[in-house]
């Protein structure tokens, strides 16, 4: 049976996540992989674990997180090392362990995310979605979409409190974010094996940036004049010496940003952010309807859905004023919540495949649910 474990299994867990996931004799697989969770804290209480006589036999991280969302405070699960040792797989372990996961996430959390193969998470209520822009950068960019110099810029490894706190002032100017400590930023954007990076002008602080494999894509990047975004990244190709770079984690909202990085850069694509299961849909909606209103104009809407085993919810939009609420009125359209899921905050909504949806809602879809890749698990 899953059980939470206690901070004495701490390096019990690390150890067989090493081997589950780097394989016999790898011991800092995690440490490397999410130092925010494994190399400067015990994590332990916030494992699930199935043991046998021999051990811990597997494993799954349930770690809590916040999003601000224009004011709004989401509470978000992220499910992460999840794993079962190859000698102890069929036995129905990682079932056990999703089950009482996603029953604990219900109860807490207004969403809960994870990566991996859908079909076998969406029998858990997981789904793709969340919107985000890839762009691709290279040297013939730089050469002929760059009008200024870059040799001003100048690229370190984000080590000090200093640099922490300039990078977490840049970041905080969001209006949708994770919630990040001070303390542990650096930390965070050190994810999935990536380097933080402090970007300076004239030996001042101008940026931050995470990067990773070996500098050939950017996760997260943040200066203090957008309009010079092009030019820094041209002074980035530079400085690692590599010919092109993929810049990830853009945002809807984050517009100019777009607009710059479309100016210039090779081509851009639009992937789903993760996995996603969504608790709390009211909630979900109310939030990420505002962040939309926040860049671009809302069309007026009033229309009541209804998910199964959830609510039944009223989307009115009248002007400035959004109004997501629970509903007794019969709904213009009921759907099984992963359908619900896609449809709200799934890339697909801008093809409007569905012909059962009703105009006014479809005309405000997607939502920009979103989530950022150094805070990922």
């Amino acid at each position: 049976m899953a059980e939470w474990a206690k901070k004495e299994d701490f390096e019990e867990i690390l150890a067989k996540a090493n081997v589950i996931f780097g394989g016999e004799g790898n011991t800092d697989y995690f440490q490397l992989y999410h130092p925010k969770l494994y190399a400067v804290r015990n994590s332990a209480e916030e494992h699930l674990i199935v043991r046998d006589e021999e051990g811990i036999q597997g494993m799954l991280g349930v770690f809590p997180d916040e999003m601000e969302v224009c004011g709004n405070r989401l509470i978000i699960d992220g499910f992460g090392t999840m794993g079962v040792l190859r000698s102890a797989r069929g036995k129905g372990y990682m079932k056990d362990l999703m089950n009482t996961a996603v029953k604990t996430t219900e109860s807490r959390a207004h969403m809960a995310f994870l990566g991996g193969r859908r079909q076998r998470y969406e029998y858990f209520g997981f789904t793709p979605s969340g919107l985000a822009c890839a762009f691709s950068f290279n040297r013939d960019n730089a050469k002929h979409g760059v009008k200024v110099s870059g040799a001003e810029y100048t690229f370190e490894e984000a080590r000090t409190a200093e640099d922490a706190h300039f990078a977490i002032s840049l970041y905080n100017r969001r209006p949708a974010r994770v919630v990040r400590k001070e303390e542990s930023f650096l930390d965070v954007i050190r994810t999935c094996r990536s380097v933080g990076i402090i970007i300076r002008k004239n030996g001042e602080y101008f940026g931050y940036a995470a990067a990773n494999g070996e500098f050939r894509n950017i996760n997260e990047i943040e200066v203090l004049n957008i309009e010079e975004l092009p030019a820094v990244l041209g002074a980035y190709l530079t400085h690692y010496d590599v010919r092109g770079i993929g810049i990830g984690g853009v945002f809807f909202f984050e517009t100019e940003k777009i607009r710059v990085l479309d100016s210039v850069c090779e081509n851009m694509s639009l992937p789903c952010c993760e996995n996603f299961k969504i608790n709390d849909y009211l909630a979900v909606i109310q939030a990420f309807m505002m962040l939309k209103a926040s860049y671009t104009k809302l069309y007026p809407c009033d229309t009541v859905i209804e998910i199964e085993g959830h609510d039944r919810i009223r989307i009115k939009v009248d002007g400035d004023n959004i109004c997501v609420s629970r509903s007794e009125e019969a709904p213009a359209l009921v759907m099984k919540p992963l359908e619900a899921t896609r449809l709200l905050f799934g890339n697909t909504a801008f093809l409007n495949l569905r012909d059962d949806v009703p105009e006014d809602l479809a005309r405000n879809l997607p939502l920009p649910l979103f989530y950022s890749r150094p805070d990922f698990v």
